[in-house]
């Protein structure tokens, strides 16, 4: 009986412990839960120069690709115009794992504004 009870606030306090260590620790930390470390994504509006049109990103996008990288925005708005002849610009939002800021889209690059 008491090495079950034994066993049972051992495993609760196992089971605190990697709780703890996974959720509430800056990421990046040892035993912090990786998945979450370095996430980063952008929300953008972006128009065609010739006929300002919108330009939907999703439409270029991996459809199972949610959160994407400041690097794949420029790829797309390169891939927009050598590969599709739309020249973009817009404006939007970085989301990295600390901190946002405003971006804008000008002559095939992204900036930060």
């Amino acid at each position: 009986m008491i090495n079950d009870i034994a066993a049972a606030v051992l495993g609760c306090g196992a089971v605190d412990w990697l709780v703890w260590r996974g959720f509430c620790l800056e990421p990046g930390a040892f035993g912090s839960w990786p998945m979450f470390a370095n996430i980063g994504a952008y929300r953008v509006r972006l128009h065609d120069v010739r006929d300002g049109q919108p330009v939907c990103p999703w439409q270029y996008e991996l459809r199972q690709v949610f959160f994407n990288s400041p690097q794949q925005l420029g790829s797309l708005v390169s891939y927009l115009n050598e590969e599709r002849g739309r020249r973009v610009v817009g404006e939007g939002v970085i989301l990295t794992h600390f901190d946002h800021f405003r971006i804008v889209v000008r002559n095939g690059r992204v900036l930060r504004a």
